[in-house]
């Protein structure tokens, strides 16, 4: 009955808008980032090529002013994820996301899985990855992108499975978001080499705007009276687990697109010198192929 549930839904034309619709109704706006996260619940395809594995979940990161709803946004995602767990940063350590060895019985040690491999094929969604320690923040490096948590502790050598996707997000250094200065100088707490992670950035800013302040403040007042349509949360989890099961292939026209994309963007950057930042490399290029 739920299969059957599921496919009349998966046959309806606007299933790509209504899913996105679903996300956290209540919050208004940034149909973008819920676009984003949509992509990042259903997953891309792993790919093992034996020598090497380029993998199939997608991270992402919001920035941004306070009260722009990105804690919000974190615990609906972690509600609505077949496997999704909520973590902050500032009560979260290395060993909490990652794993721990612990004595147990006399002699005897054991390992305790983290938030990343308990994730695992699910989401991990990280509150204020700004506020966490720097030595904690360099344990997810490799799980973002090996999907591999290794530990050597008290005689425990082991590679545990950490293939979970990470929605992370973050609050500038300044309080609010500076546009006069890249997103790297606007977060200086977190690393290039983690940015570098991310498939996809985002930035909400608290802006004036008198249309918007209007339209804000008539969605939160009217919020009890409201009816949007929306998939029902347990359906939407079934859903997403029963589409995580397909593997999407590539076709040859996505292939030229992209390939074309990639070049483009490769020519700019040597037009602007050997010495310019480069704009795109081929780890955005195994972004793009996740997301498409």
């Amino acid at each position: 009955e739920e299969e059957r549930e599921i496919m009349v839904l998966a046959m309806r034309k606007d299933i790509h808008q209504l899913i996105i619709q679903s996300i956290a109704p209540s919050i208004y706006g940034n149909e973008h980032i819920k676009e984003s996260i949509m992509y990042l619940l259903f997953g891309g395809s792993h790919k093992d090529k034996g020598d090497i594995k380029i993998r199939g979940e997608m991270n992402v990161l919001i920035v941004g002013d306070p009260a722009t709803a990105k804690s919000q946004l974190l615990q609906v995602v972690a509600n609505i994820s077949p496997r999704g767990l909520y973590t902050s940063g500032r009560g979260t350590s290395a060993a909490g996301l990652t794993a721990a060895v612990n004595k147990v019985e006399g002699d005897v040690w054991a390992l305790d899985a983290g938030a990343l491999v308990l994730a695992d094929k699910g989401i991990c969604c990280i509150d204020e990855i700004d506020k966490m320690n720097d030595n904690d923040r360099v344990s997810i490096h490799e799980a973002m992108e090996q999907h591999k948590v290794s530990i050597n502790k008290a005689g425990i050598n082991a590679r545990l499975n950490a293939r979970t996707a990470v929605l992370a997000a973050a609050n500038p250094d300044f309080g609010r978001y500076d546009m006069k200065k890249t997103v790297a100088e606007n977060i200086s707490k977190l690393p290039v080499t983690l940015l570098s992670r991310f498939d996809l950035m985002f930035i909400t800013r608290d802006k004036l705007e008198e249309g918007q302040d209007k339209a804000l403040s008539s969605h939160i007042l009217e919020i009890d009276v409201k009816k949007y349509e929306a998939i029902n949360p347990d359906l939407l989890k079934k859903y997403i687990a029963y589409a995580r099961g397909i593997e999407p292939i590539l076709s040859e026209d996505a292939k030229i697109y992209l390939q074309d994309f990639y070049q483009n963007m490769r020519k700019a950057s040597h037009r602007n010198g050997n010495d310019a930042p480069v704009s795109i490399t081929a780890r955005q290029l195994e972004s793009l192929m996740r997301i498409t």
